[in-house]
């Protein structure tokens, strides 16, 4: 787990005199991400393309120099920068070693590599694990860029009018190399008022995109072309005939045994947050003993489930460290917080105190339950997405009058629903309905308010096929459901939010249920199954939960924020110190702590990073 960033150019008269300022200013940028090491490779000639290459490492395999970055292959042609790990890679060596390569090191990057040099894309489908690396080619003079599955780990570039591509981990470096524009995208902006996130591959600043989850992308000679490289498939089996329960659980079982198993190989203590739930839960029972697990509680009523997290620790023999916050030791947190947001979302402070609970106990590594609701049909739109395409056919002509009626009310809810019922009524926007934050009608208000420009375009679709999938992928209802949560909600904002806050501390987080090869195992299982209420596949597969503590009144984990906004003498209150909300229109609802605490993180990232003030 690591930070790259990097610059190729395609003529070395492009590359500026002070070049070795811009790679400082790139490294320093990337620094916190790998507090074990940096790296820097260069090369460039009188005519041809320049590249610079650059690491900041958070050594987990291989701790000795010998797993440093930039690292040339054996054969001297490939140079190889590359943030993340690969859990398959002792299968992999040991077919390297049969071909007759002598390793210099144990590390993951040794083995990327090297295959890479043999095997080029072909090598992707082939990994196990989450990556995002730049391969430069020096006979071809050329650089593969590739990024895992689900996006785990993040990809950002910048491509100059001249062919340059400047590529980094964060959106922040970039910023901080001094060569791009610190410009706003609106769409992006618009994207991030409308779902609480800024939607793939889009960034808040012109012309930075991430490269999409699943793709990689080759640049030569300043030419830059992408493809996609992984989509998932549920068909055609997930409309077959059920599997009989004792065989899907058992199935369930292996892979999420062999998925675990897979994600501990590391040369440092791994750890796992854990919420009480049946996610976390899960990985905690099928681990070994003797974890240290980490928890959050809070002192409000109906938040704190740090009993249930002690109660499984202890039951599965694990070391449990709690972190009891409340509004004050929350405060605490926030400044530190704030800093570290790379593209803001209405999501991540749980990660960020947790991520500072974990480094301050030592730990390096941990693992987390993300994922499981995606994987198992756990989240309330499972069932709420079905009702509103209901809805929709039920009310028919009618729809338009309701739709006039609700937005009357001004209130959140019913402006969401008033623009769902406007529309075609599919299952995408359904989707937006279900998880949307401000209604569009509500974000051109804001966009208005704070005299940004608003182009018609505003509200397309992202430029990519990143959740586009072919007829017959997504067979039924319930898979549609679950690749929108995965695709839409928890790419752009749960693993981005994971990544930049655990990186913020030099912790390196891994998802044992946001993994490829898993959702490849478990999509031979009919979605009625896989995905039915209350995750009964996954409480069959791993019945020892159910003896471990009562799961029946479990809630989503969430933050108390909304007491926490609204207690007299909190210093969470909105308007104090960097809280600050920007100006809105008169009558915009902004009762629901979400929208408030999206609005102050934006108005932050903004005026820090791009210099603009919202109202």
């Amino acid at each position: 787990m690591c930070g790259i960033a990097g610059w190729l150019g395609p003529s070395a008269s492009h590359a500026p005199a002070d070049l070795p300022r811009h790679a400082q200013d790139l490294q320093d940028a990337i620094a916190q991400r790998g507090p074990d090491a940096t790296g820097c490779w260069q090369e460039h000639s009188s005519v041809g393309p320049f590249a610079l290459l650059l690491h900041s490492r958070l050594a987990i395999q291989d701790l000795s120099s010998a797993g440093h970055q930039p690292m040339v292959s054996a054969c001297g042609r490939c140079v190889l920068v590359f943030n993340g790990e690969i859990y398959n890679q002792h299968a992999l060596r040991s077919e390297l070693e049969a071909e007759g390569h002598h390793f210099r090191s144990s590390s993951d990057t040794e083995v990327l590599l090297e295959l890479l040099a043999r095997q080029g894309e072909a090598a992707l489908l082939r990994l196990r694990g989450m990556y995002a690396f730049c391969l430069w080619d020096r006979q071809h003079r050329s650089a593969l860029m590739a990024r895992d599955p689900y996006g785990i780990k993040p990809l950002y570039l910048w491509h100059g009018p001249e062919g340059d591509l400047l590529f980094a981990s964060e959106v922040r470096a970039l910023l901080a190399s001094g060569l791009i524009e610190q410009r706003l995208d609106s769409q992006a902006l618009a994207g991030f008022l409308e779902t609480g996130s800024v939607p793939e591959p889009l960034t808040l600043v012109a012309g930075v995109r991430s490269l999409p989850p699943g793709h990689s992308g080759t640049w030569q000679n300043g030419h830059w072309t992408q493809r996609r490289q992984w989509r998932p498939n549920y068909a055609p089996v997930s409309v077959g005939l059920p599997v009989p329960e004792g065989d899907a659980a058992q199935r369930t079982r292996q892979a999420l045994e062999n998925s675990v198993q897979a994600h501990l190989i590391s040369d440092v203590p791994v750890g796992l947050f854990l919420s009480g739930g049946l996610d976390s839960g899960a990985l905690l029972a099928l681990a070994p003993p003797a974890l240290t697990t980490l928890s959050i509680g809070f002192e409000q009523q109906g938040f704190d489930e740090s009993p249930r997290a002690a109660q499984l620790a202890q039951y599965f023999g694990a070391r449990h460290v709690p972190l009891q916050l409340d509004a004050a030791a929350a405060a605490e947190l926030l400044p530190g917080f704030l800093a570290a947001i790379d593209q803001p979302s209405v999501d991540g402070f749980n990660t960020y105190c947790v991520s500072a609970l974990a480094r301050a106990e030592g730990l390096k590594v941990v693992l987390s339950g993300l994922g499981g609701d995606e994987l198992f049909g756990g989240y309330p739109s499972f069932r709420a997405i079905p009702r509103l395409l209901r809805l929709h056919r039920a009310l028919g002509p009618g729809r338009s009058s309701v739709a006039r009626l609700l937005s009357r009310r001004r209130t959140h809810r019913a402006r969401r629903l008033a623009a769902y019922l406007s529309g075609p009524g599919n299952v995408e926007a359904a989707h937006r309905c279900q998880r949307g934050l401000f209604a569009q009608d509500e974000v051109r208000l804001l966009l208005q308010h704070w005299q940004i420009d608003t182009p018609a375009h505003v509200f397309a679709p992202p430029p990519a096929d990143l959740d586009v999938l072919p007829a017959g992928a997504c067979p039924t209802l319930a898979d549609q459901i679950a690749w929108l949560e995965s695709s839409r909600y928890m790419g752009p904002q749960l693993l981005r939010d994971s990544d930049t806050y655990s990186m913020a501390h030099g912790l390196e987080l891994r998802l044992p249920l946001v993994d490829a090869q898993l959702l490849g195992e478990l999509s031979t299982i009919p979605a009625l199954q896989r995905l039915a209420p209350g995750k009964g596949l996954l409480q069959r597969a791993v019945p020892e939960l159910l003896q471990a503590v009562s799961l029946e009144r479990k809630r989503g984990f969430a933050f108390p924020f909304q007491s926490w906004f609204e207690q007299t003498g909190s210093p969470l209150r909105p308007g104090q110190g960097t809280l600050v909300l920007p100006s809105t229109p008169a009558d915009m609802d902004l009762r629901p702590w979400a929208r408030r605490w999206a609005l102050i993180v934006l108005r932050y990232w903004l005026s820090r990073h791009l210099g603009l003030v919202l109202g």
